[in-house]
């Protein structure tokens, strides 16, 4: 059996990509690459081929919906997993890339078991996360002297969760925002955060939208690729 690279891609630049990420990509027999339905496309597929010089790797897809529903989800990573060992028989290298770090929200992770499972050895490359590269580009301290920091994704309905979040924390990571925008905009607005908040989406990328009105934000259709950060004013 050959081995297989879990690799962060980073959040959108090709640039952004670790040197080990792009030596193993440019040495794998096979790149697996998710996308959320047959013929969609993967995003992941997008940052790397810009500096994609491995002419030989085998490009496969994996579909990973974008569903909550639990048995079809672990039917669906046990198949990809299954997937995976197949194709990497004999010997044979194989990379998983998946946005951001492995370790973050990861479409790898969520399988990792089914494929160690099928006795595929595996290594985890770490990628730059989405919100590091927000603050880096913000120029914002997601932590300094004793602030705290909390990395939480916007689920439905969850104005009031939100809230109390913004009362106990310093500073906030704010994932997948796309998902409820108006209990977002309601708990910022009951928190007087209108002016502590950046909203980066699309980050690194020709399409990249950097928001820091609050007024705009109320009007914007926040894409799925978003991260938002607030940082509250300290006395």
């Amino acid at each position: 059996m050959g081995k297989l690279y879990g690799v962060g891609v980073g959040p959108g630049d090709p640039d952004l990509l670790t040197l080990k990420a792009y030596k193993i990509l440019n040495t794998a027999d096979v790149i697996f690459c998710p996308e959320k339905e047959e013929g969609a496309g993967s995003f992941a597929l997008d940052i790397i081929k810009p500096v994609l010089e491995n002419e030989k790797a085998e490009i496969v897809s994996l579909v990973y919906p974008m569903h909550y529903h639990g048995q079809k989800l672990k039917s669906m990573w046990e198949q990809n997993a299954e997937c995976i060992a197949e194709h990497l028989k004999g010997e044979r290298t194989g990379a998983f890339i998946t946005l951001g770090d492995p370790s973050v929200y990861s479409t790898f992770m969520y399988t990792l078991p089914y494929i160690e499972a099928a006795g595929v050895p595996v290594q985890v490359v770490p990628g730059i996360t989405s919100f590091c590269a927000v603050a880096d580009k913000a120029r914002i301290p997601l932590m300094t002297w004793n602030e705290d920091l909390v990395v939480v994704p916007v689920r439905k309905n969850s104005s009031g969760e939100l809230g109390k979040i913004f009362k106990e924390h310093d500073n906030i990571v704010l994932m997948k925002p796309s998902s409820d925008p108006e209990a977002l905009i309601q708990a910022m607005k009951e928190n007087h955060l209108e002016n502590s908040f950046v909203l980066i989406s699309r980050s690194g990328t020709e399409e990249e939208q950097i928001i820091t009105d609050f007024e705009k934000l109320e009007q914007y259709q926040i894409p799925y690729l978003s991260t938002v950060i607030i940082k509250k004013q300290r006395e």
